[in-house]
Formats: C-alpha cells, sequence, structure tokens
C-alpha cells in the first residue's frame, strides 16, 4: 500500500457522501462504486491503488474492479503500473471535462438515430412510435444548445481562475 491518507475527516466523508448520493441516485451506482467516484476527486495521493482505494472507504476490491477498468476505458481515470510497485490508478486532468464533451459531441448523431427510428416506425403502432418519440423529442430539445453550452464553457475556463 503507498501512503495513502487512511483517515477521513467528517468534511471530507460529507464530500464523498454527497458526491457518491448523486452517482447513487443519479447513475445507480452501488455505494462502493460511487464512494469510489468521490473519493478519486480528492485522493491523497491522487495515484491510489485498488488496495488504497478499499482501505480508505472500508470496501471490498471486488465491489469495485470492474468500475476502475471502465473509467480507465472511457479515460477518466489512467493507470499507472511501475515495475515493483502496484497498479495505481488517478483521475485523468480534465477527466470529467474531456468525457462531458465527448458526451455531448455524441448526442447529434445519437438523435439522428431516433429520427431514423421515426422513420422505420411509420406504419408501427402508437405504442411503438412513442418510445422512440419520446427520445427524440428529448434530444431534439437539448442538441440545439450544445453548441452553446459548449461555447461558453471554454469562454469561461479560459477565464484566469481567481485565487
Amino acid at each position: 500500500m503507498t501512503d495513502t491518507n487512511t483517515t477521513l475527516t467528517a468534511a471530507e466523508r460529507t464530500f464523498i457522501d454527497g458526491v457518491a448520493t448523486h452517482y447513487h441516485e443519479a447513475h445507480g451506482l452501488t455505494w462502493p462504486k460511487a464512494r469510489t467516484m468521490a473519493w478519486m476527486i480528492i485522493s491523497d495521493p491522487p495515484e491510489q491503488s485498488i488496495d488504497d482505494i478499499c482501505a480508505v472507504l472500508e470496501i471490498k476490491p471486488e465491489e469495485i474492479e470492474q468500475l476502475i477498468e471502465q473509467l480507465v476505458l472511457v479515460e477518466l481515470y489512467e493507470e499507472i503500473d511501475e515495475p515493483g510497485q502496484p497498479r495505481r490508478y488517478r483521475l485523468v486532468e480534465d477527466g470529467y471535462t474531456k468525457v462531458v464533451s465527448h458526451t455531448f459531441a455524441s448526442w447529434p448523431r445519437y438523435l439522428e438515430i431516433f429520427r431514423h427510428g421515426l422513420r422505420v416506425l411509420d406504419d408501427a403502432s402508437t405504442e411503438r412510435r412513442r418510445r422512440v418519440a419520446d427520445i427524440e423529442e428529448l434530444f431534439s430539445s437539448i442538441v440545439p444548445d450544445l453548441a452553446d453550452m459548449s461555447r461558453r464553457w471554454q469562454q469561461q475556463s479560459a477565464e484566469p481562475t481567481p485565487a
């Protein structure tokens, strides 16, 4: 195990629990996975082995190993594999920005798929079309705003951060 802060302060626990609650309620993650997502944002040091994470959060490796693999795959976490050291992981710098931007960039194509679905189901039952139409309507209302949101974020992130 690396030299990890294995004792969380009450304030750190509050932060972790707040972020974990979001991931649990909004995305259906299990509590161990949700708490891992939160811990990796504030971990000290930033590089953590699975054993380090488990020690801090009092969870079992099998509860989070698949999550870690998935987050490396989508490039939110990066793997640090050095000879003689346990494999460690850390949050990629600007990882959340990149993942969210990538997700938003895929939504116009997703909208087109549902528009195509409506054409394919033109003669289908109302119920069958409704499911596709509901999703198409949602993305039709969101996609036009993505370019503006992206531009605002780029402008805001280019501005110097107040000290």
